[in-house]
């Protein structure tokens, strides 16, 4: 088991396709992401990696050099192809195979994106979005991301594991992902009929989807946690 490059060869694989599985459908429809994440690929590239055993892709990790503090995760995008000189890097994703989740790995992705970072002198700043806040959709991001175990450690595991790595919190994310669609094609991507407007829990949600019938639309707006690991030698 290894990190490496994330090659054209590797990401033509069947073990690195599988890795969408990890995100829920809800996830895929942000216009400024989708618009984006190719180029990450052939532009950034020497930023893009995966964890590799033998010829199977196992996990996959995306980032991005951006100039100052984007404001949520959709706008490094934005941040990261403009005009401004680089000085941090922006972790973009995670991403870690479903059979392999909960052996460590994502521990492992995230030591080698600092590590990214610290080669070149800069901080890591990621925004996080939190393993469990799905079971609490309707608990405010700013209330949930103080919650704490009796230990004193964050309360989310993937807060934590960046906490653990010396990273702190630094801000809340609104809206960094922002996916939106017809009712139909809602009704689709959460596998659930929304038989009126209103707010609706959907799986795998970190909020509420807003559902408008007579505009014929429907919208998530995603908060993530900011959270800073900071430049160390």
């Amino acid at each position: 088991m290894k990190v490496v490059p994330l090659t054209q060869e590797l990401r033509e694989t069947p073990s690195f396709s599988a890795l969408r599985r990890a995100w829920p459908e809800i996830l895929f429809h942000d216009a400024i992401s989708n618009e984006y994440w190719g180029r990450l690929y052939s532009e950034r590239p020497e930023y893009q990696f995966a964890l590799v055993e033998g010829d199977r892709v196992l996990a996959e990790g995306n980032s991005i050099p951006v100039s100052g503090m984007p404001p949520a995760w959709r706008d490094a995008f934005l941040n990261g192809f403009g005009e401004g000189s680089p000085d941090r890097l922006c972790a973009i994703a995670i991403l870690i195979d479903l059979e392999e989740q909960g052996k460590g790995l994502s521990r492992l992705m995230l030591e080698h994106m600092r590590g990214l970072a610290s080669e070149r002198g800069w901080e890591l700043v990621a925004p996080v979005r939190p393993t469990l806040k799905d079971r609490y959709p309707l608990t405010p991001i700013d209330r949930y991301v103080a919650w704490r175990r009796s230990d004193g450690l964050l309360f989310d595991p993937w807060l934590r594991a960046h906490e653990r790595l010396g990273a702190q919190v630094v801000g809340i994310a609104e809206d960094s992902l922002v996916s939106e669609g017809t009712v139909a094609e809602w009704q689709e991507w959460a596998g659930m009929e929304f038989p009126e407007s209103g707010s609706y829990v959907v799986s795998g949600a970190r909020g509420p989807v807003e559902i408008d019938r007579r505009r014929d639309r429907g919208v998530y707006r995603e908060p993530n946690v900011w959270m800073r690991h900071p430049y160390r030698d």
